[in-house]
């Protein structure tokens, strides 16, 4: 009896125990609920005010100009003493520069780069010498069309040098001037369609384009040399146009630059002619050693069949189109320029 009397007892203790759990357990999940509806509709608050606060903000000023550019100077040294190879003492130094401006707002674009180079070297026993010089400015301005990739372009290219050049016999004697600023000088003026697949490809190709070489000194020799006629200053061509330019950072610090030009006259008046194509191929391949640190090699490969070159050193008279060719290799001091465009 007593052993009934103690089960009923615990399970009456039981049910008492359950019946003040549950309330409680109820009451904090109804709490919750509450809490949960209310964080839902506040943030469903603030997403409408932060909606309503954007449309009455002016909106951002996007900046259509980004410039950037680097400047670099290379040094190169050589000194030998009882060295059994042989070889010349000399010091050389060029500097570098590049500066590009662009401008992009919504269909309207408008490139434009500028090279410039200029460097001398002295050897032991020789004069200071010009070894580099350039200047070249390249713009173009683009309009987008309704195919993807492309634009319609006008590009226009000028390149000349800033000094006078000589050339120099074994016996260090000095030739007349060959050339100078403006003597020569070439522009390019074209209309056509520029195709950019990637960021850092282009195809630029024109059907109509006009090149023109000028040589603005009074110097028969210099006009024959870029076949220009003595009684004129300017030799005119017209024909179709290929630009082909690719620049990318291809591992990490080592830059790309890569430029093909193609010109075709097919207008000459020499029809033989028309079938030769103008190429200027030109490559940048820089690397950077540290802050202020770079390495460069520039290499350029030009053919044009109307500029006639002395090719044989022992007779003077054998001349004609030769493949040019120049290769710059140096390691200086550089100091980047950018400013990116806001957004």
């Amino acid at each position: 009896m007593k052993f009934t009397l103690l089960i009923a007892s615990l399970f009456c203790l039981c049910l008492i125990t359950s019946a003040q759990v549950n309330p409680t357990l109820d009451s904090l999940k109804s709490e919750f609920h509450r809490i949960d509806s209310i964080k839902l509709d506040a943030e469903t608050r603030a997403n409408d005010l932060k909606a309503r606060i954007e449309k009455l903000l002016p909106p951002p000023i996007i900046k259509p100009w980004k410039t950037g550019g680097f400047m670099a100077v290379n040094f190169n040294q050589m000194n030998f003493n009882n060295w059994a190879g042989g070889g010349v003492n000399a010091i050389s130094v060029t500097t570098l520069g590049n500066l590009s401006f662009n401008y992009k707002k919504d269909k309207v674009s408008w490139a434009n780069n500028i090279d410039l180079a200029y460097g001398m070297i002295q050897n032991k026993g020789q004069g200071t010498r010009k070894n580099e010089d350039k200047i070249d400015y390249l713009t173009k301005f683009g309009y987008t069309s309704p195919v993807k990739n492309v634009n319609y372009a006008i590009l226009a290219n000028f390149k000349s040098q800033f000094a006078p050049s000589y050339s120099f016999n074994d016996q260090n004697e000095r030739s007349p001037m060959i050339s100078k600023f403006m003597s020569p000088a070439f522009v390019l003026a074209s209309v056509g369609i520029d195709w950019k697949p990637k960021p850092y490809l282009s195809f630029y190709i024109s059907p109509a384009t006009g090149k023109f070489t000028f040589v603005t000194v009074n110097d028969n020799r210099i006009k024959t040399a870029f076949a220009v006629d003595t009684n004129k200053t300017v030799r005119s061509e017209f024909g179709a146009l290929m630009n082909i330019f690719f620049q990318k950072d291809v591992y990490k610090n080592v830059n790309w630059l890569s430029r093909v030009s193609l010109f075709n006259n097919y207008t000459d008046k020499n029809t033989a002619n028309r079938k030769n194509i103008d190429v200027n191929f030109e490559n940048m391949i820089s690397t950077k050693l540290g802050k202020y640190i770079t390495a460069s090699l520039f290499l350029n490969w030009i053919y044009d069949n109307d500029i006639v070159i002395s090719y044989d050193e022992n007779d003077p008279t054998k001349k004609g189109p030769r493949l040019q060719f120049k290769e710059v290799f140096g390691v200086g001091f550089s100091y980047k320029l950018q400013k990116k465009r806001r957004k």
